[in-house]
């Protein structure tokens, strides 16, 4: 088990977000979580992540209890984060927001120039213009960026937060054969979207997030044919 998540609860600003929360991760899996917004999805990352105080439960990552741990310390033990809304460094140059994820090994040299050669195989955009100022790409090159910094630390699990948000659907549906492939090359996954059926299409498992608590859970099949699910994510 890669990672699982047993009854967690964290309040913020007095309101609880998120109760009795329970999901998992094999290792290789690609795990969707889907959901309204504003149901607790991206509370749920940032809690795995480091970035919420978790009021109660487990995160147990590679058999350990990572509740609560900060953010820089799971960087290093492989659990990645590629956060809502892209969240550059808008005045460095691609090229220098894609060496900031490689923090933890930069004075490998060989290290950092194969897994940047990687990225850029992936998104040649990138290496294209690898010395331009991030703030000015579009925002399906930003997310380019955003999910190439989180491949150069090397992750065990890699999280995305909201990948589609507010990006054209043929950029939306590159996105999603990108993150197909990195899972197919072995890279686990959790991705939380509220594009519940692309996210959904490419799941081997996900679960149903409604008012803080998961409600459906189900392989990616299972939930596209789930008649709630359907009516509720769907528009069927």
């Amino acid at each position: 088990m890669l990672l699982k998540i047993n009854n967690l609860s964290v309040k913020l600003g007095g309101l609880n977000i998120l109760q009795d929360v329970s999901i998992q991760a094999n290792e290789g899996e690609l795990i969707v979580v889907v959901g309204a917004n504003g149901v607790g999805k991206s509370t749920l990352l940032r809690s795995i992540a480091g970035m919420n105080h978790v009021a109660n439960g487990e995160i147990i990552f590679l058999d350990r209890n990572i509740a609560n741990t900060p953010s820089h310390k799971l960087a290093a033990i492989g659990l990645c984060m590629v956060p809502e809304g892209r969240q550059l460094f808008p005045q460095l140059t691609a090229k220098e927001n894609l060496l900031i994820g490689a923090y933890t090994y930069h004075k490998d040299k060989a290290r950092v120039e194969k897994n940047l050669n990687h990225v850029f195989e992936l998104f040649p955009v990138l290496k294209k213009y690898e010395n331009r100022i991030a703030g000015t790409f579009s925002g399906g090159e930003q997310q380019m960026i955003s999910i190439g910094r989180g491949l150069m630390s090397e992750p065990k699990l890699m999280m995305v937060d909201e990948m589609s948000l507010g990006l054209a659907p043929l950029i939306i549906s590159n996105l999603f054969d990108v993150i197909k492939e990195l899972n197919r090359n072995s890279i686990s996954i959790l991705l939380v979207e509220q594009n519940a059926r692309q996210a959904l299409r490419i799941a081997d498992r996900a679960y149903v997030m409604e008012n803080g608590k998961i409600a459906l859970e189900g392989t990616g099949r299972e939930l596209l044919e789930n008649e709630h699910v359907k009516v509720a994510y769907l528009g069927m």
